[in-house]
């Protein structure tokens, strides 16, 4: 027999869940962000066998914080992350990474671009985007859910998610002036876009 599921507490212990996921990931360990994707889908994702929770606590008509920004200087539109080069010497040590925007250890968060959006417009803005391919974060989150571990991994996964889990998805790399050492970055973009997006959820006015 079947008795009421009691949702009403819910979304608290759900956002919590996403803020304890995101204190990990900022202390290190970005393959939490599999796990922040996840936590992202159960929280927003609907299908016809499946409800959001948002869904579920009539939540959903609230409005998303998008940080998605489109930078007119760089050829490959990575929205939701930075490129960081700290300490980087002739292209040699240092970090040369992919940030996610709402991390100020080196640089100030850039909120002047900063607005609140509908779910639909949000879920289906394009965050990663090159000259073939693009990403919504429908995209990123039920590729990394349902293909790349999340909930399951899949033989095969699309050409637009692979093109953004490398470390030159950005479309450049480091070059030392003297050594002519060639660098990508130290990690993928993908994980910290993830990471960013669990701020724009817990900044949301949901």
């Amino acid at each position: 027999m079947k008795i009421a599921n009691r949702l009403s507490n819910k979304f608290e212990e759900h956002t919590e869940l996403i803020k304890a996921l995101c204190d990990c990931f900022d202390s290190g360990n970005e393959i939490v962000a599999v796990s922040i994707a996840t936590a992202i889908r159960v929280l927003v994702h609907d299908t016809g066998s499946s409800t959001s929770l948002l869904t579920h606590l009539e939540r959903k008509k609230g409005q998303f914080l998008n940080t998605n920004f489109r930078n007119p200087r760089e050829s490959v539109h990575l929205g939701l992350v930075r490129r960081i080069n700290v300490g980087v010497n002739d292209g040699q040590g240092g970090e040369a990474k992919y940030w996610p925007l709402c991390d100020e250890r080196y640089f100030s968060t850039p909120k002047e671009h900063f607005t609140f959006v509908p779910f639909d417009d949000w879920w289906g803005y394009r965050v990663f985007e090159n000259q073939k391919f693009y990403l919504t974060r429908k995209d990123l989150v039920l590729a990394i859910v349902n293909k790349d571990g999340g909930a399951h991994f899949d033989k095969e996964v699309e050409d637009n998610y692979d093109t953004f889990r490398k470390s030159w998805s950005g479309g450049s790399s480091l070059v030392g002036r003297q050594s002519e050492e060639v660098r990508g970055y130290d990690n993928i973009p993908i994980y910290p876009a993830v990471r960013q997006m669990g701020y724009e959820l817990l900044h949301s006015k949901l």
